[in-house]
């Protein structure tokens, strides 16, 4: 049955990343790096607007839906109409935002931007819920059904001649909406504006972590535009992080299951459990230094041959990313047993602590060295989380010595 759910999120993954990816090299070859640089930015900036749609209320609905908090009983059933009135509050705001355009950007490209990741948002509340009843197959399905329509919408604007950002993005925005029509054909859920407090005293910590995983994330590529880094670089830096992506994706899967096991046993820590994480961590690492070693002689002629000439830089980017995978692997393995030890706070110091260093680490540096600087703090700031996060598996390793002593 495990092999059956793998392979199916493994298999959804890969035709998700496989969609992308194409849809990312016609768009690259139709924009060119510049454009495809505003294009990357816009990506980028929606994964912030995605999060602020979100509210934590993703991760709350798996994890409600796997175990009840004590703090949340009797609020179960009413969580996805909390979920969707803070979304479409939050999108109203967004929108109203967009179009008032205080910062003098291209206003059709902000809406566009708000509403493409506003609505997938909506949807993945629905399939939040499936993740957290362990309907990863199910879920499999509507992930590969949702990337269907969407790609399918930016693929007839590509096809009818479509060469801005925002076409490609309000062509995403209809492709989500059409898919949350078909997520609530058998029943609308009413969106409760009305949150209670106890429900964000609870959200407002994933909310942060969020952020501070997205600034350490996706700032970089805000940081470029405030910076007037190379448009063409920028675009270069885009190409060789999506592909990035994808591979970060591929442990998704293994991510979710590892929280649904620990979560069904929160309240035991052990020994072995603590062991399981670390081989499982090194076995991460393992898998991302193969990566990192196949880049090296392989990423020059694969970027010159798939996106052409203009993006050859994205090749030697492309190695230095990698490298950061050797890391970022780990600490997603590290992260997930230090949620289920009862850890958050450490890993929300951790994580404000990574994003502080990287936008240091970038204001000082970009200016000189441009997206070479961005690709070296993405590594090093790896680095910094996994310290901080091993750090926290050391402090459950100490409490757990002191209670068999005192036992």
């Amino acid at each position: 049955m495990l092999r059956r759910i793998l392979g199916a999120q493994w298999l959804a993954i890969a035709f998700v990343g496989g969609v992308s990816f194409v849809l990312s090299v016609f768009i690259a070859r139709r924009f060119g790096p510049e454009i495809f640089g505003v294009y990357a930015q816009a990506i980028s900036l929606g994964s912030l607007v995605g999060i602020l749609v979100d509210g934590g209320f993703g991760k709350l609905l798996i994890r409600e839906t796997v175990q009840t908090s004590p703090a949340l009983a009797g609020h179960e059933a009413e969580l996805h109409g909390f979920a969707f009135g803070h979304a479409c509050t939050a999108i109203a705001l967004l929108a109203l935002l967009a179009i008032m355009n205080p910062f003098s950007l291209h206003w059709p490209t902000l809406l566009a931007t708000v509403g493409a990741f506003g609505g997938a948002v909506l949807g993945n509340f629905s399939m939040a819920i499936l993740r957290g009843q362990g309907r990863l197959m199910r879920d499999a399905l509507w992930q590969m059904g949702s990337r269907t329509l969407t790609a399918a919408c930016m693929a007839v604007v590509l096809w009818g001649g479509g060469n801005a950002p925002w076409e490609v993005l309000t062509a995403q925005f209809i492709g989500a909406g059409i898919f949350l029509l078909l997520l609530m054909r058998k029943g609308w859920v009413r969106p409760l504006f009305r949150v209670p407090r106890q429900i964000y005293a609870v959200v407002i910590p994933l909310i942060w972590l969020d952020l501070a995983t997205v600034i350490y994330f996706r700032s970089d590529m805000l940081l470029f535009k405030l910076l007037n880094v190379s448009k063409a670089d920028v675009g270069a830096y885009g190409v060789a992080y999506r592909l990035i992506d994808a591979f970060l994706l591929l442990a998704t899967p293994v991510g979710l299951l590892l929280f649904r096991r620990f979560r069904l046993n929160a309240n035991t820590l052990s020994r072995l459990n603590l062991i399981r994480i670390v081989r499982l961590a090194i076995l991460a690492s393992g898998v991302g230094l193969l990566i990192f070693l196949l880049a090296l002689p392989t990423a020059d002629l694969f970027f010159r041959l798939v996106f052409g000439e203009g993006f050859a830089l994205a090749g030697n980017l492309f190695k230095v990313l990698c490298l950061m995978l050797v890391f970022a692997l780990t600490n997603g393995v590290l992260g997930q047993g230090v949620f289920a030890l009862g850890l958050d706070r450490h890993y929300v110091w951790t994580a404000t602590v990574a994003a502080i260093f990287n936008v240091a680490g970038n204001l000082l540096l970009m200016s000189t060295y441009g997206v070479w600087a961005a690709v070296w703090m993405t590594v090093a700031t790896e680095l910094v989380l996994g310290i901080g996060l091993s750090a926290a598996l050391i402090v459950a390793w100490k409490r757990m010595q002191c209670t068999e002593q005192v036992g």
